[in-house]
């Protein structure tokens, strides 16, 4: 589940609100009991403090967790991926001249020069000149596991891995 930061040892109506892990409305209620803010009896209370309130901020705090750990998941492929074209720029660089989105006419494609029978091999859909940069890594390091760096016999050795 998502952690969520303790609200200190106060207790409200609704408990000790370091003892709730799950986003609910009996969250929402202790943080804002933990603050001073009361529901009236019968689940009237002020303006954004009745218990229907809570269920809503409740719906919008795990959206807004789950948005952030796509945000997180995303920027950690982002890394990956920066992280596969710097390893391989180099050996773009030799094949290519760094130019990831060449096609030269010799049955070559892309940065790192695949044969296109050897990038659908590897996974790798359209032609490699028309894919970014980091899928031209992603799929060349596939190839590397499977073969080695001898798929690029001059410019493999610039390979930073």
């Amino acid at each position: 589940m998502f952690a969520i930061p303790a609200a200190s040892a106060h207790e409200g109506e609704g408990g000790n609100c370091a003892a709730i892990d799950t986003v609910n409305a009996r969250l929402i209620q202790c943080r804002h009991h933990a603050h001073g803010h009361h529901q009236l009896r019968g689940g009237e209370g002020t303006e954004h403090h009745t218990y229907d309130w809570y269920r809503y901020e409740a719906v919008l705090l795990r959206h807004y967790l789950k948005m952030a750990a796509v945000a997180r998941y995303v920027q950690a492929v982002q890394r990956a991926r920066s992280s596969l074209v710097w390893r391989w720029s180099a050996v773009a660089e030799c094949e290519s001249g760094g130019n990831w989105s060449i096609n030269t006419g010799n049955g070559y494609y892309g940065g790192l020069q695949f044969l296109l029978s050897t990038w659908h091999s590897v996974g790798g859909s359209g032609y490699p000149h028309q894919n970014s940069a980091g899928e031209q890594a992603y799929r060349a390091e596939i190839l590397k596991d499977r073969a080695g760096l001898g798929q690029w016999p001059v410019c493999g050795r610039n390979y930073r891995g």
